[in-house]
C-alpha cells in the first residue's frame, strides 16, 4: 500500500490512504472514507496491513494501545511535514 491508494472494503465502502506508519514491523494505514467520485467524507479509520498466503488485505485497528501509539506516530509525521514545508518557504 502507498499513500493515495484506494482501499475497497468487503461492504464496498472505499477509503483513501492518507498516511502510513510502521510499528513492530507491521504497517498501519490512516484512511479517510471517500464517495463514488473520490471526494472525502468525514469518516476516518485506522487499518493494519496484513499479508496472508501472499494476499494483501486490511483489518481495522481496534486495540486502544496500538491506536494511541500509531496516532502519536502519525501526529509526529504531520508535525515534521509542516516543519519541512515551513523551511522550504
Amino acid at each position: 500500500m502507498n499513500i493515495d491508494d484506494i482501499i475497497t472494503l468487503e461492504d464496498n465502502v472505499e477509503y483513501m490512504v492518507l498516511d502510513i506508519v510502521e510499528l513492530n514491523q507491521e504497517k498501519y494505514l490512516y484512511c479517510i472514507e471517500i464517495d463514488s467520485e473520490e471526494r472525502p467524507k468525514q469518516e476516518y479509520k485506522y487499518f493494519k496491513e496484513v499479508i496472508e498466503d501472499g494476499v494483501l488485505y486490511t483489518e481495522e485497528v481496534e486495540d486502544p494501545n496500538i491506536l494511541e501509539t500509531i496516532i502519536s506516530m502519525l501526529t509526529m509525521n504531520h508535525i515534521n511535514d509542516v516543519k519541512n514545508e515551513e523551511q522550504d518557504v
